[in-house]
């Protein structure tokens, strides 16, 4: 597994790039201590086994935010148990819970 790093907003976070396999784990298991968040190339995300809430920037082909989602971790409570997704998206960036304000249609760069 690789780490990359992107700035948000004047934050740089280490970020898991999830390739492969990794991409159906995420930030599975993983302490938020560890990562700042985690790149998934696919358009849709689960919350299983994932311990906090995460904010989920979805990103076309260009890394451009195209759709802003908060997510909550799933628990034994139905009303947790959901997919989020966008359709028009190449790629989920899931990051610490962050306002999502002013990030729309803003490019995301790693380096």
């Amino acid at each position: 597994m690789r780490i990359i790093k992107t700035r948000i907003g004047n934050k740089i976070l280490r970020i898991k790039d999830c390739r492969g396999f990794n991409s159906i784990r995420g930030l599975m298991f993983d302490s938020i201590k560890d990562y700042g968040g985690a790149l998934i190339y696919a358009n849709s995300v689960w919350m299983p086994f994932v311990k906090h809430k995460l904010t989920l920037l979805f990103l076309d082909r260009g890394f451009r935010i195209i759709e802003i989602q908060p997510a909550v971790p799933m628990t034994l409570n139905p009303k947790t148990w959901k997919v989020y997704s966008c359709s028009r998206a190449k790629y989920c960036l899931e990051i610490k819970t962050i306002s999502g304000k002013g990030l729309q249609g803003k490019k995301i760069t790693f380096f």
